[in-house]
């Protein structure tokens, strides 16, 4: 029997070995996305597998007769380039032609038999996806023409109710910052907050075009001078939107281990099913494998079946000591153990936000934490200086808890869950799961009302790759990309952006 499985890093190129290797002709079968290689995580790929022969046999009766009666297009019309079929939309068609096809294991059992109650749609050859996804394009060209009429229309216009949080008489949004308040919109940030972004950038290209008409005033003439004008802001619109969110945002707080730090304690605080354990490894790995650091590892989560397990396999693979505590006094002793660790990684368990037992049970455990470290770090001194008085090793914070928000929840929720765990003596904020969000627009919804530093943001559950800072450079790119385009990795640094800088 004829019948291949062939392998890819994408869709497009598992299609290009098909055709290379049986012919346009070929018959998909069958199409999976499998993880291959790693050890729980670290290191898997994803890899595309399509089953496919040439023998049109092994398709249903129904789909042998409409494919024998009409001449093939695949010899005429050649198979999309590999962009194209990278483009997401063009990959679910794909997955769509033929998902109404057997699957191989049913192949390999039993023999193919007609269907004569509904006659089976023909199989769709591959030059058809060129015009189908094209199509599909057209078709979101015209909802997004759709979207950016209504948003046309006057604010002022909206019934009761639509805008809540924002004064009747909101102006309307620039011609030239239209798409861009849409973007932000798709992308979930919260209308209020688009607005005030939108605002912002509209005070801030005024005073540019005040800047740029002094510098050409009695240069060229009215003519020349607003064509200069119109160009030099259309050019610095995004650099302004960018501006204007940045401003709006926390700065990031990544954790900071000194040259000479030993015994530095991170504690991950947050609600159930948030990413805790996975963001743990991911931050040990980063700083064992990337920066050199000795890590150690301690878990108070000793509730959660198979949490202790899943940690301390993480603490194998890495080769990091691993301590599990049941108390706030054995929490002190691991600390006291783990003291020549530059970084100290605790794992707790989740709390529900409205437990407040649970969380004051937690309390105890952060309360006993501290004061280990405190007891070190007196201990760590240096012999007193010429005036008298002792001086510390490192004026890095050596005690810290960050709580870890998932942008899947939705905004008011977060911010109660925020305040809730704020008794805890919260230093910064981890945002989880944003490659599962709707877009972008709650990490904006939320921090700017928590003005806590913003630690991480984690894009998924590779270890230890799918986390980085949060920069709020890096998110002022995220929600002005547009809705669905895959975002570019994160930058390795900040600095926030003045367009004033821009005006050559």
């Amino acid at each position: 029997m004829d019948l291949k499985t062939y392998q890819g890093s994408s869709m497009a190129e598992a299609l290009e070995r098909v055709k290379t290797d049986l012919g346009a002709d070929a018959v998909i079968l069958h199409t999976r996305t499998v993880r291959r290689g790693g050890v729980l995580g670290v290191g898997a790929r994803n890899i595309v597998e399509i089953t496919a022969s040439r023998d049109p046999r092994l398709l249903p009766a129904a789909e042998r007769r409409a494919m024998a009666g009409r001449v093939s297009q695949v010899g005429r019309n050649d198979p999309p380039s590999g962009d194209r079929l990278r483009d997401a939309s063009a990959e679910r068609l794909v997955r769509d032609l033929y998902s109404a096809r057997p699957t191989s294991s049913s192949v390999a059992t039993r023999a193919p038999r007609s269907v004569p109650s509904v006659p089976a749609a023909p199989p769709r050859p591959f030059g058809d996806l060129g015009t189908q996804a094209a199509n599909l394009q057209n078709e979101i060209n015209e909802i997004r023409a759709m979207v950016r009429e209504l948003l046309s229309r006057p604010v002022v216009n909206a019934p009761v109710g639509h805008l809540p949080d924002l004064a009747p008489d909101v102006p309307e949004i620039p011609d030239e910052l239209r798409d861009y308040y849409t973007r932000l919109l798709q992308n979930a940030v919260a209308e209020e907050l688009a607005h005030d972004v939108i605002q912002r950038a509209r005070q801030r290209l005024d005073d540019c075009r005040a800047r740029i008409m002094a510098g050409v005033a009695g240069k060229l003439d009215d003519a020349q001078a607003d064509k200069r004008v119109r160009d030099k802001l259309r050019d610095l619109i995004p650099a302004v939107l960018m501006e204007s969110i940045e401003r709006m945002l926390p700065a990031a707080g990544p954790l900071e281990v000194g040259a000479s730090d030993r015994g530095k304690v991170v504690a991950l605080v947050g609600p159930t099913g948030v990413g805790k354990t996975t963001t743990v490894a991911k931050l040990a790995a980063h700083f064992k494998l990337r920066e050199g650091r000795s890590v150690g590892l301690i878990t108070i989560d000793t509730y959660r079946i198979a949490a202790v397990d899943q940690l301390r396999a993480y603490a194998d693979i890495m080769a990091l000591p691993l301590e599990v505590v049941f108390t706030p006094q054995e929490l002190a002793e691991a600390i006291k153990r783990l003291g020549d660790c530059d970084l100290i990684l605790v794992d707790t368990s989740g709390r529900s936000h409205r437990d407040a037992q649970r969380l004051a049970d937690l309390r105890q455990f952060l309360d006993a934490g501290r004061a280990a470290v405190e007891s070190q770090a007196t201990e760590a001194q240096t012999p007193a200086g010429a005036d008298g008085t002792s001086v510390q090793q490192s004026s890095t914070k050596r005690f810290e808890v960050h709580l870890l928000l998932s942008c899947t929840g939705h905004r008011d929720q977060l911010i109660d869950v925020a305040e809730r765990f704020s008794s805890l003596g919260v230093d910064g904020v981890v945002f989880t799961k944003l490659d599962e969000a709707v877009g972008a627009g709650v990490v904006l919804n939320v921090a700017t009302r928590l003005k806590w530093h913003m630690s991480y943001l984690t894009t998924g559950q590779e270890v230890p790759d799918d986390i980085e800072i949060g920069h709020r450079r890096r998110i002022a790119e995220l929600l002005l990309q547009p809705a669905g385009e895959t975002a570019s990795p994160g930058r390795s640094g900040e600095a926030q952006t003045s367009c004033v800088d821009q005006l050559a």
